[in-house]
Protein backbone atom coordinates (compact mmCIF):
# COMPACT_ATOMS: atom_id res chain seq x y z
CA UNK A 1 0.00 0.00 0.00
CA UNK A 2 1.19 3.80 -0.89
CA UNK A 3 -0.29 6.76 0.65
CA UNK A 4 -3.07 7.45 -2.41
CA UNK A 5 -4.63 3.96 -1.79
CA UNK A 6 -5.91 4.58 1.48
CA UNK A 7 -8.32 7.54 -0.02
CA UNK A 8 -9.32 5.06 -2.92
CA UNK A 9 -10.23 2.02 -0.33
CA UNK A 10 -12.06 4.49 1.59
CA UNK A 11 -13.92 5.63 -1.24
CA UNK A 12 -14.83 1.92 -1.82
CA UNK A 13 -15.20 0.54 1.74
CA UNK A 14 -16.81 2.99 3.29
CA UNK A 15 -18.24 5.34 0.65
CA UNK A 16 -21.04 7.28 2.29
CA UNK A 17 -18.92 7.70 5.40
CA UNK A 18 -17.89 11.24 6.20
CA UNK A 19 -14.15 11.84 5.56
CA UNK A 20 -13.94 15.58 6.06
CA UNK A 21 -15.42 18.16 7.89
CA UNK A 22 -14.60 21.63 6.83
CA UNK A 23 -16.08 24.68 7.66
CA UNK A 24 -19.99 24.10 6.77
CA UNK A 25 -18.75 20.97 4.02
CA UNK A 26 -18.59 17.86 4.76
CA UNK A 27 -17.67 15.23 2.16
CA UNK A 28 -17.91 11.64 1.93
CA UNK A 29 -14.98 9.23 1.35
CA UNK A 30 -16.82 8.97 -1.83
CA UNK A 31 -16.72 12.27 -3.17
CA UNK A 32 -13.04 12.94 -1.82
CA UNK A 33 -11.77 10.21 -3.55
CA UNK A 34 -13.66 11.79 -7.06
CA UNK A 35 -12.84 15.06 -6.26
CA UNK A 36 -8.65 14.15 -5.50
CA UNK A 37 -8.67 11.62 -8.91
CA UNK A 38 -10.28 14.84 -10.91
CA UNK A 39 -7.45 17.10 -9.22
CA UNK A 40 -4.84 14.40 -9.94
CA UNK A 41 -5.60 13.96 -13.72
CA UNK A 42 -5.87 17.60 -14.49
CA UNK A 43 -2.39 17.70 -13.36
CA UNK A 44 -1.18 14.52 -15.01
CA UNK A 45 -3.17 16.33 -18.02
CA UNK A 46 -0.63 19.64 -17.74
CA UNK A 47 2.04 17.44 -17.84
CA UNK A 48 3.10 16.13 -14.09
CA UNK A 49 6.26 14.04 -13.89
CA UNK A 50 7.11 11.50 -10.95
CA UNK A 51 9.56 13.93 -8.52
CA UNK A 52 7.60 17.48 -9.58
CA UNK A 53 7.01 19.64 -6.69
CA UNK A 54 3.59 20.93 -6.00
CA UNK A 55 3.33 24.23 -4.17
CA UNK A 56 0.52 25.10 -1.42
CA UNK A 57 0.09 28.23 0.32
CA UNK A 58 -3.64 28.16 1.29
CA UNK A 59 -5.45 28.12 4.85
CA UNK A 60 -6.18 24.96 6.53
CA UNK A 61 -9.38 23.53 4.52
CA UNK A 62 -10.50 20.67 2.65
CA UNK A 63 -8.41 21.56 -0.56
CA UNK A 64 -4.95 21.25 1.58
CA UNK A 65 -6.04 17.47 2.22
CA UNK A 66 -7.19 17.05 -1.48
CA UNK A 67 -4.19 18.15 -3.12
CA UNK A 68 -2.35 16.42 -0.65
CA UNK A 69 -3.57 12.93 -1.73
CA UNK A 70 -3.57 14.26 -5.61
CA UNK A 71 -0.49 14.91 -5.83
CA UNK A 72 0.95 11.92 -3.90
CA UNK A 73 -1.53 9.76 -6.71
CA UNK A 74 0.95 11.37 -9.47
CA UNK A 75 3.70 10.85 -8.08
CA UNK A 76 4.52 14.59 -7.29
CA UNK A 77 6.43 15.47 -4.00
CA UNK A 78 4.04 17.57 -1.80
CA UNK A 79 5.48 21.10 -0.79
CA UNK A 80 3.43 23.22 1.87
CA UNK A 81 4.87 26.52 2.53
CA UNK A 82 3.63 28.46 5.72
CA UNK A 83 1.21 31.10 5.07
CA UNK A 84 3.02 32.96 7.33
CA UNK A 85 5.79 33.98 5.50
CA UNK A 86 6.70 37.49 4.33
CA UNK A 87 7.57 37.99 0.97
CA UNK A 88 11.50 37.73 0.93
CA UNK A 89 10.73 34.28 2.71
CA UNK A 90 8.12 32.85 0.36
CA UNK A 91 10.84 33.51 -2.44
CA UNK A 92 13.54 31.83 -0.63
CA UNK A 93 11.63 28.91 0.38
CA UNK A 94 9.97 28.63 -3.58
CA UNK A 95 13.52 29.02 -5.20
CA UNK A 96 14.90 26.61 -2.71
CA UNK A 97 12.01 24.18 -3.58
CA UNK A 98 11.09 25.38 -6.94
CA UNK A 99 7.73 23.95 -7.80
CA UNK A 100 6.06 23.50 -11.71
CA UNK A 101 3.10 23.66 -9.73
CA UNK A 102 1.69 26.24 -7.32
CA UNK A 103 -2.24 25.96 -5.52
CA UNK A 104 -2.87 29.62 -3.72
CA UNK A 105 -5.89 30.41 -1.10
CA UNK A 106 -6.87 33.74 -2.70
CA UNK A 107 -5.61 35.73 0.33
CA UNK A 108 -1.92 35.20 -0.83
CA UNK A 109 -2.87 35.54 -4.38
CA UNK A 110 -1.10 39.24 -3.91
CA UNK A 111 1.70 38.52 -2.89
CA UNK A 112 2.24 35.28 -5.36
CA UNK A 113 1.65 37.59 -7.76
CA UNK A 114 4.30 40.34 -7.07
CA UNK A 115 6.98 37.40 -6.83
CA UNK A 116 5.38 35.52 -10.27
CA UNK A 117 8.48 37.83 -12.51
CA UNK A 118 11.18 36.21 -10.05
CA UNK A 119 9.89 32.50 -10.50
CA UNK A 120 9.58 31.55 -13.75
CA UNK A 121 10.08 28.10 -12.75
CA UNK A 122 5.89 28.16 -11.61
CA UNK A 123 4.06 26.78 -15.11
CA UNK A 124 1.12 26.34 -13.47
CA UNK A 125 -0.61 28.65 -10.98
CA UNK A 126 -3.97 27.06 -9.52
CA UNK A 127 -6.68 29.14 -7.21
CA UNK A 128 -9.17 28.22 -4.51
CA UNK A 129 -11.34 30.21 -5.74
CA UNK A 130 -12.19 32.73 -8.77
CA UNK A 131 -8.86 33.74 -10.28
CA UNK A 132 -8.04 37.78 -9.97
CA UNK A 133 -5.20 36.75 -12.75
CA UNK A 134 -5.63 35.52 -16.02
CA UNK A 135 -2.64 33.32 -15.80
CA UNK A 136 -3.92 31.41 -12.70
CA UNK A 137 -6.52 28.38 -13.53
CA UNK A 138 -9.49 28.02 -11.16
CA UNK A 139 -9.58 24.99 -8.57
CA UNK A 140 -13.15 24.08 -8.88
CA UNK A 141 -12.71 24.31 -12.47
CA UNK A 142 -9.63 21.99 -13.28
CA UNK A 143 -11.36 18.83 -11.00
CA UNK A 144 -14.69 19.35 -12.68
CA UNK A 145 -12.96 19.43 -16.80
CA UNK A 146 -11.22 16.02 -15.89
CA UNK A 147 -12.49 12.51 -15.59
CA UNK A 148 -12.80 10.90 -12.19
CA UNK A 149 -10.58 7.61 -13.11
CA UNK A 150 -7.23 6.30 -10.48
CA UNK A 151 -4.83 8.42 -11.66
CA UNK A 152 -2.11 5.63 -14.06
CA UNK A 153 0.81 6.44 -12.51
CA UNK A 154 2.88 3.52 -10.63
CA UNK A 155 3.93 4.85 -7.62
CA UNK A 156 6.44 2.91 -5.71
CA UNK A 157 6.79 2.69 -1.50
CA UNK A 158 10.53 4.63 -1.60
CA UNK A 159 8.84 7.28 -4.08
CA UNK A 160 9.75 10.69 -2.19
CA UNK A 161 5.86 11.85 -1.46
CA UNK A 162 6.36 14.96 0.36
CA UNK A 163 8.58 17.94 1.77
CA UNK A 164 7.51 19.35 5.03
CA UNK A 165 10.34 22.09 5.77
CA UNK A 166 12.23 23.26 8.95
CA UNK A 167 14.64 25.75 9.41
CA UNK A 168 15.71 24.28 13.02
CA UNK A 169 17.22 27.11 15.47
CA UNK A 170 19.12 29.03 12.34
CA UNK A 171 19.41 29.64 8.50
CA UNK A 172 17.29 29.27 5.81
CA UNK A 173 14.56 26.79 5.78
CA UNK A 174 15.44 22.77 4.94
CA UNK A 175 13.05 20.25 3.15
CA UNK A 176 12.92 16.88 4.56
CA UNK A 177 11.90 14.32 2.16
CA UNK A 178 9.46 11.54 3.35
CA UNK A 179 8.51 8.52 1.23
CA UNK A 180 5.23 6.24 1.21
CA UNK A 181 6.95 3.52 3.02
CA UNK A 182 8.07 6.04 6.34
CA UNK A 183 3.91 7.82 6.27
CA UNK A 184 2.40 4.27 6.34
CA UNK A 185 4.74 2.83 8.85
CA UNK A 186 4.11 6.03 10.93
CA UNK A 187 0.44 5.67 10.58
CA UNK A 188 0.39 1.40 11.57
CA UNK A 189 2.79 2.89 14.51
CA UNK A 190 -0.01 5.70 15.40
CA UNK A 191 -2.78 3.61 15.23
CA UNK A 192 -1.58 0.75 17.39
CA UNK A 193 0.34 3.00 19.92
CA UNK A 194 -2.24 5.48 20.07
CA UNK A 195 -5.00 3.35 19.77
CA UNK A 196 -7.13 4.78 17.12
CA UNK A 197 -10.90 2.95 16.66
CA UNK A 198 -12.44 3.53 13.49
CA UNK A 199 -14.90 5.75 14.42
CA UNK A 200 -12.92 8.66 15.64
CA UNK A 201 -13.66 11.90 14.97
CA UNK A 202 -10.17 14.25 14.66
CA UNK A 203 -10.13 17.92 15.15
CA UNK A 204 -6.94 19.99 13.56
CA UNK A 205 -5.90 22.87 15.23
CA UNK A 206 -2.67 23.22 14.19
CA UNK A 207 -1.39 25.38 10.72
CA UNK A 208 -1.45 22.41 8.11
CA UNK A 209 1.44 22.99 6.55
CA UNK A 210 3.05 21.63 10.39
CA UNK A 211 4.53 18.68 9.71
CA UNK A 212 2.56 17.09 12.86
CA UNK A 213 -0.95 17.45 10.72
CA UNK A 214 0.60 15.02 7.64
CA UNK A 215 0.98 12.69 10.48
CA UNK A 216 -2.59 13.25 11.03
CA UNK A 217 -3.78 13.11 7.68
CA UNK A 218 -2.74 9.80 7.66
CA UNK A 219 -3.15 8.32 10.19
CA UNK A 220 -6.74 8.91 10.73
CA UNK A 221 -7.48 7.88 6.93
CA UNK A 222 -5.55 4.84 7.10
CA UNK A 223 -8.18 4.12 9.98
CA UNK A 224 -10.58 5.96 8.15
CA UNK A 225 -11.84 8.82 10.75
CA UNK A 226 -13.75 12.24 10.07
CA UNK A 227 -11.14 14.79 9.75
CA UNK A 228 -12.44 17.88 11.17
CA UNK A 229 -10.66 21.07 9.76
CA UNK A 230 -10.86 24.46 11.74
CA UNK A 231 -9.13 27.61 9.62
CA UNK A 232 -5.79 28.40 11.32
CA UNK A 233 -5.15 31.88 13.21
CA UNK A 234 -5.63 32.82 16.53
CA UNK A 235 -6.96 30.06 19.01
CA UNK A 236 -10.62 31.16 20.46
CA UNK A 237 -10.74 28.63 23.61
CA UNK A 238 -14.92 29.45 23.27
CA UNK A 239 -15.19 28.27 19.99
CA UNK A 240 -13.11 25.57 20.08
CA UNK A 241 -14.76 24.09 23.21
CA UNK A 242 -18.26 24.92 21.68
CA UNK A 243 -16.87 22.95 18.20
CA UNK A 244 -15.50 19.64 20.43
CA UNK A 245 -19.01 19.67 21.86
CA UNK A 246 -21.17 20.48 19.11
CA UNK A 247 -19.64 17.63 16.53
CA UNK A 248 -18.29 15.62 19.49
CA UNK A 249 -14.68 15.08 18.78
CA UNK A 250 -12.83 12.36 20.23
CA UNK A 251 -9.58 13.61 19.60
CA UNK A 252 -7.40 16.58 19.18
CA UNK A 253 -3.64 17.75 19.18
CA UNK A 254 -2.93 21.26 20.48
CA UNK A 255 0.49 22.96 21.68
CA UNK A 256 0.82 23.29 25.70
CA UNK A 257 0.12 27.22 24.95
CA UNK A 258 -3.48 26.01 23.75
CA UNK A 259 -3.97 24.12 26.43
CA UNK A 260 -3.03 26.84 28.88
CA UNK A 261 -5.45 28.94 26.99
CA UNK A 262 -8.50 26.22 27.26
CA UNK A 263 -7.83 25.71 30.80
CA UNK A 264 -8.34 29.46 31.87
CA UNK A 265 -11.65 29.65 30.10
CA UNK A 266 -14.36 31.02 32.62
CA UNK A 267 -16.89 28.03 32.95
CA UNK A 268 -15.36 25.62 31.36
CA UNK A 269 -16.97 22.64 33.09
CA UNK A 270 -20.31 23.80 31.40
CA UNK A 271 -19.23 22.44 28.26
CA UNK A 272 -19.49 19.28 27.61
CA UNK A 273 -16.49 17.67 26.78
CA UNK A 274 -17.74 13.60 27.42
CA UNK A 275 -16.73 12.93 23.48
CA UNK A 276 -13.44 13.61 24.24
CA UNK A 277 -10.92 10.25 24.51
CA UNK A 278 -7.86 11.82 23.93
CA UNK A 279 -5.57 14.63 23.96
CA UNK A 280 -2.38 15.23 22.42
CA UNK A 281 -0.06 17.51 23.05
CA UNK A 282 3.28 18.05 20.90
CA UNK A 283 5.32 20.97 19.73
CA UNK A 284 6.91 22.65 22.53
CA UNK A 285 7.68 21.35 26.26
CA UNK A 286 4.90 21.06 28.42
CA UNK A 287 5.21 22.63 31.71
CA UNK A 288 4.57 19.46 34.73
CA UNK A 289 2.62 22.30 36.41
CA UNK A 290 0.55 23.12 33.64
CA UNK A 291 0.06 19.26 32.81
CA UNK A 292 -1.29 18.58 36.06
CA UNK A 293 -4.17 21.38 35.94
CA UNK A 294 -4.95 20.31 32.55
CA UNK A 295 -5.12 16.51 34.01
CA UNK A 296 -7.67 17.62 36.54
CA UNK A 297 -10.07 19.81 34.21
CA UNK A 298 -10.04 17.24 31.42
CA UNK A 299 -11.62 13.99 32.08
CA UNK A 300 -9.85 12.53 28.62
CA UNK A 301 -6.02 10.67 28.08
CA UNK A 302 -3.45 12.98 27.40
CA UNK A 303 -0.49 11.62 25.38
CA UNK A 304 2.49 13.81 24.47
CA UNK A 305 4.42 13.33 21.10
CA UNK A 306 8.24 14.05 20.99
CA UNK A 307 10.09 14.70 17.46
CA UNK A 308 11.14 16.43 14.48
CA UNK A 309 10.22 17.48 11.24
CA UNK A 310 13.21 15.67 9.97
CA UNK A 311 12.45 12.10 12.36
CA UNK A 312 9.00 12.86 12.13
CA UNK A 313 6.74 14.15 14.78
CA UNK A 314 5.61 10.82 16.50
CA UNK A 315 9.17 9.36 17.55
CA UNK A 316 8.57 9.24 21.49
CA UNK A 317 5.40 9.01 23.63
CA UNK A 318 4.02 9.69 26.84
CA UNK A 319 1.30 7.35 26.81
CA UNK A 320 -2.40 7.70 28.90
CA UNK A 321 -1.54 5.14 31.38
CA UNK A 322 1.66 7.64 32.31
CA UNK A 323 -0.52 10.83 33.01
CA UNK A 324 -1.17 9.82 36.74
CA UNK A 325 -1.37 12.79 39.57
CA UNK A 326 -1.25 9.62 42.21
CA UNK A 327 1.29 7.05 41.91
CA UNK A 328 5.09 6.37 43.12
CA UNK A 329 7.32 8.93 43.17
CA UNK A 330 8.85 7.45 40.00
CA UNK A 331 5.70 7.20 38.47
CA UNK A 332 4.98 11.21 39.21
CA UNK A 333 8.56 12.24 37.80
CA UNK A 334 7.61 10.56 34.74
CA UNK A 335 5.36 13.62 33.69
CA UNK A 336 8.03 15.69 32.68
CA UNK A 337 9.42 12.98 30.04
CA UNK A 338 8.52 12.64 26.85
CA UNK A 339 7.82 8.66 27.42
CA UNK A 340 9.24 6.05 25.39
CA UNK A 341 10.14 5.26 21.91
CA UNK A 342 6.84 4.72 19.84
CA UNK A 343 6.53 1.01 18.11
CA UNK A 344 8.85 1.74 15.54
CA UNK A 345 12.14 4.19 16.80
CA UNK A 346 14.76 3.08 18.25
CA UNK A 347 16.04 6.32 20.44
CA UNK A 348 19.46 6.49 21.99
CA UNK A 349 21.27 9.79 24.40
CA UNK A 350 25.22 9.69 23.46
CA UNK A 351 28.01 11.93 23.80
CA UNK A 352 30.09 13.66 21.13
CA UNK A 353 31.80 11.15 20.28
CA UNK A 354 28.58 9.26 19.26
CA UNK A 355 29.31 6.63 22.66
CA UNK A 356 25.72 5.79 24.41
CA UNK A 357 25.47 7.43 27.78
CA UNK A 358 24.66 5.73 31.18
CA UNK A 359 20.70 6.44 32.18
CA UNK A 360 20.57 9.91 33.89
CA UNK A 361 23.28 11.31 31.86
CA UNK A 362 22.72 14.27 29.14
CA UNK A 363 23.52 13.97 25.79
CA UNK A 364 22.21 13.97 22.34
CA UNK A 365 19.41 12.08 21.49
CA UNK A 366 19.43 10.12 18.42
CA UNK A 367 17.03 7.92 16.86
CA UNK A 368 16.83 5.31 14.20
CA UNK A 369 13.83 4.14 12.11
CA UNK A 370 12.07 3.23 8.66
CA UNK A 371 9.94 6.87 9.75
CA UNK A 372 12.49 9.55 9.76
CA UNK A 373 13.14 11.49 6.57
CA UNK A 374 15.25 10.30 3.79
CA UNK A 375 17.30 13.36 3.96
CA UNK A 376 17.31 17.37 2.79
CA UNK A 377 16.03 17.98 -0.87
CA UNK A 378 19.65 19.52 -2.37
CA UNK A 379 21.01 19.97 0.38
CA UNK A 380 23.71 16.94 0.94
CA UNK A 381 26.03 18.19 3.34
CA UNK A 382 23.28 18.84 5.73
CA UNK A 383 22.28 15.37 5.18
CA UNK A 384 25.35 14.38 6.06
CA UNK A 385 25.70 16.31 9.32
CA UNK A 386 22.25 15.25 10.60
CA UNK A 387 22.24 11.35 9.52
CA UNK A 388 25.15 9.40 10.45
CA UNK A 389 25.62 5.55 10.60
CA UNK A 390 21.66 5.45 9.87
CA UNK A 391 21.63 7.67 13.05
CA UNK A 392 19.28 10.62 13.13
CA UNK A 393 20.92 13.56 15.19
CA UNK A 394 18.52 15.75 16.44
CA UNK A 395 20.47 18.49 17.92
CA UNK A 396 18.53 18.24 21.68
CA UNK A 397 19.94 17.44 24.61
CA UNK A 398 18.15 14.61 26.89
CA UNK A 399 18.58 12.13 29.22
CA UNK A 400 17.01 8.81 29.98
CA UNK A 401 16.04 6.77 32.86
CA UNK A 402 16.69 2.73 33.26
CA UNK A 403 13.55 2.16 31.98
CA UNK A 404 13.38 3.73 28.88
CA UNK A 405 11.49 7.43 29.59
CA UNK A 406 13.43 10.25 27.68
CA UNK A 407 13.44 13.79 29.09
CA UNK A 408 14.10 16.62 26.83
CA UNK A 409 16.70 19.02 28.64
CA UNK A 410 17.01 21.51 26.17
CA UNK A 411 17.71 22.52 22.35
CA UNK A 412 21.65 22.48 22.25
CA UNK A 413 21.65 26.16 21.22
CA UNK A 414 19.56 26.96 23.98
CA UNK A 415 21.46 26.10 26.65
CA UNK A 416 23.45 28.39 28.32
CA UNK A 417 27.01 28.24 29.58
CA UNK A 418 27.61 30.02 32.30
CA UNK A 419 31.33 30.47 33.84
CA UNK A 420 31.48 26.74 32.05
CA UNK A 421 28.70 25.42 33.31
CA UNK A 422 25.60 23.84 31.40
CA UNK A 423 22.40 25.45 32.39
CA UNK A 424 19.37 24.26 30.87
CA UNK A 425 16.50 26.80 30.74
CA UNK A 426 13.48 24.26 31.00
CA UNK A 427 15.01 23.39 34.55
CA UNK A 428 14.28 26.79 35.62
CA UNK A 429 11.28 26.95 33.43
CA UNK A 430 9.49 23.85 35.31
CA UNK A 431 10.54 25.88 38.60
CA UNK A 432 8.78 29.32 37.54
CA UNK A 433 5.65 27.90 36.80
CA UNK A 434 5.31 26.47 40.35
CA UNK A 435 4.80 29.99 41.35
CA UNK A 436 1.46 31.05 41.74
CA UNK A 437 2.01 34.43 39.56
CA UNK A 438 3.39 33.25 36.93
CA UNK A 439 1.15 32.62 34.07
CA UNK A 440 4.04 31.90 30.72
CA UNK A 441 8.29 32.33 31.10
CA UNK A 442 10.96 31.54 28.74
CA UNK A 443 14.63 31.62 30.07
CA UNK A 444 17.33 32.64 27.64
CA UNK A 445 21.08 33.41 27.97
CA UNK A 446 22.11 37.07 28.10
CA UNK A 447 25.86 38.10 27.55
CA UNK A 448 27.26 38.76 31.15
CA UNK A 449 30.89 40.41 31.57
CA UNK A 450 32.16 37.59 34.04
CA UNK A 451 30.37 34.26 33.53
CA UNK A 452 30.00 35.06 29.62
CA UNK A 453 26.27 33.84 29.97
CA UNK A 454 23.45 34.25 32.86
CA UNK A 455 20.01 33.49 32.86
CA UNK A 456 17.83 36.03 32.09
CA UNK A 457 13.36 35.44 32.71
CA UNK A 458 10.81 36.89 31.18
CA UNK A 459 7.63 36.16 32.85
CA UNK A 460 4.07 36.84 31.50
CA UNK A 461 1.71 37.18 34.87
CA UNK A 462 -1.33 35.44 35.82
CA UNK A 463 -4.38 38.38 35.29
CA UNK A 464 -4.63 40.15 38.28
CA UNK A 465 -1.19 38.82 39.52
CA UNK A 466 1.61 40.64 40.85
CA UNK A 467 5.40 39.50 41.29
CA UNK A 468 9.05 41.62 41.38
CA UNK A 469 12.21 40.61 40.26
CA UNK A 470 13.48 40.21 43.39
CA UNK A 471 10.66 37.89 44.77
CA UNK A 472 10.78 35.70 41.57
CA UNK A 473 14.79 35.30 41.62
CA UNK A 474 14.17 34.63 45.87
CA UNK A 475 11.67 32.15 44.59
CA UNK A 476 14.07 30.10 42.01
CA UNK A 477 16.87 30.56 45.00
CA UNK A 478 14.57 27.98 47.03
CA UNK A 479 14.38 25.40 44.11
CA UNK A 480 17.95 25.74 42.58
CA UNK A 481 21.49 25.91 43.23
CA UNK A 482 22.87 29.18 43.06
CA UNK A 483 23.87 29.34 39.71
CA UNK A 484 20.89 28.52 38.10
CA UNK A 485 18.84 31.52 39.25
CA UNK A 486 17.95 34.19 36.83
CA UNK A 487 20.35 36.74 37.33
CA UNK A 488 17.22 39.33 35.91
CA UNK A 489 14.12 39.23 35.30
CA UNK A 490 11.21 41.20 32.90
CA UNK A 491 7.28 41.30 32.91
CA UNK A 492 5.76 40.84 29.29
CA UNK A 493 2.42 41.34 28.30
CA UNK A 494 2.55 38.28 25.94
CA UNK A 495 5.39 36.23 25.09
CA UNK A 496 6.34 36.23 21.14
CA UNK A 497 4.87 32.61 19.15
CA UNK A 498 5.09 30.83 16.33
CA UNK A 499 1.55 30.15 14.52
CA UNK A 500 1.87 26.65 16.31
CA UNK A 501 1.51 28.74 19.41
CA UNK A 502 5.31 28.02 20.24
CA UNK A 503 7.66 30.65 22.40
CA UNK A 504 10.03 31.53 20.44
CA UNK A 505 13.10 32.05 22.29
CA UNK A 506 14.74 33.68 19.34
CA UNK A 507 12.33 36.48 18.95
CA UNK A 508 12.91 37.36 23.10
CA UNK A 509 16.95 37.24 22.49
CA UNK A 510 16.32 39.59 19.78
CA UNK A 511 13.84 41.39 20.67
CA UNK A 512 16.49 41.80 24.19
CA UNK A 513 19.62 42.18 22.04
CA UNK A 514 18.16 45.19 20.00
CA UNK A 515 17.89 47.15 23.14
CA UNK A 516 21.15 46.23 24.84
Amino acid sequence: MVVGDMITRNARKYPEKIGIVSGDKRFTFKTINERVNGLANSLVNMGIKKGDRVGVLVHNSHQFIEVYFATVKTGGIFCPYNNHLKKGELKDILEYSTPRFLFVDVDFVGIVNELKKDIDFIEHYICLEKPEFSYMKSYEEIIDSSEKHEPEIKVLDDDVMSMFFTAGTTGKPKGALRTHRHLIMTAIAGVIDLKVDYDECVLITFPMYHVACEDNIVRHTFMPNTIHIRREGGFNAIDVLSYIEKEKITRCQMVPTMIHTLIQTPNIEKFDLSSLKLILYAGAPMPVELLKSALKVFKCGFAQLYGQTESGPFTTCLKPEDHILDGSEKKLQRLASSGRAVLNYEVRIVNENGEVLKPGEIGEIIVRSESMMKGYWNMPEETEKKLRNGWLYTGDLGKMDEDGYVYIVERKNDMIISGGVNIYPREIEEVLYKHPAVSEVSVIGVPDEHWGEVPKAVIVLKEGATATEEEIIKFCGEHLAGYKKPKSVEFWKELPKSPQGKILKKEIREIIKKRS
